[in-house]
């Protein structure tokens, strides 16, 4: 089959430090790899120089972009923007802060070559605080129980999806989350899952407050799935 065309999405805040090592590791992963790849970074109003650490980069690998976000978006507006320009058949997101290793890149590859509409990547080791992994546990059990997903876990950042599958979302507060059930829901059937690597954080601070998500995640996962029943995210 002939290797399919990767957008790699990136979202970023505060993390000038966790790119200059980011990027020259991915990149080399890259020009390993026989698939047609393009980086789109995605900086969240960033008041450090990450985006300028991105904008060094580019002048060797044409094949970065950059989006600035004039104003705070979260994850779930860096993906809007990005999958909005994304031009890969696949569009694979994964995290800035080298929790998510690019050498596993290839463990995606090969499944999307294979015809896998959606890859999902379990941590093998997470690296997460205890009560963060502790919510994602009963997340992934909500999510089994109210959708009867067929991944192991939903919770994961690193993962690829068919293009056509994530675009052109009426995105909510923290839809980011949900991707891989919208996927399934407009259509996903060759769902498959790899083992990838979770790193230590080396730089800044995680973006995640562990109570604030233990608190909020149920409310929100059912407020989700009211959207999802009442077709808000169904192709048009």
């Amino acid at each position: 089959m002939k290797p399919k065309n990767i957008s790699i999405v990136i979202p970023f805040h505060q993390e000038e430090a966790s790119l200059k090592e980011l990027i020259p590791r991915l990149m080399e992963v890259i020009r390993s790899l026989e698939n047609s790849v393009e980086v789109i970074l995605v900086d969240d109003a960033s008041s450090d120089g990450g985006a300028t650490v991105v904008e060094s980069f580019r002048a060797y690998h044409p094949e970065i972009r950059l989006i600035r976000l004039k104003t705070r978006g979260g994850q779930t507006g860096c993906y809007r923007a990005a999958f909005e320009q994304a031009q890969g058949d696949y569009i694979l997101r994964m995290d800035a802060d080298l929790q998510d290793d690019p050498r596993d890149l290839p463990r995606f590859m090969e499944k999307i070559a294979d015809g896998y509409e959606l890859i999902m990547g379990l941590r093998e080791a997470r690296k997460h605080p205890r009560l963060l992994r502790a919510a994602s546990m009963v997340y992934d059990l909500l999510v089994l129980l109210l959708f009867n997903s067929p991944l192991h876990s939903n919770s994961g950042s690193y993962v690829a999806f068919r293009a056509d599958l994530v675009k052109n979302i009426p995105y909510r507060r923290n839809d980011h989350r949900y991707l891989s059930l919208i996927a399934m829901r407009r259509g996903a059937k060759r769902i498959g899952e790899v083992f990838v690597r979770h790193n230590e954080r080396q730089w800044g601070v995680s973006k995640y407050r562990s109570i604030k998500k233990v608190i909020l995640g149920i409310p929100e996962v059912i407020m989700f799935m009211g959207r999802y029943l009442l077709g808000v995210y169904d192709l048009q």
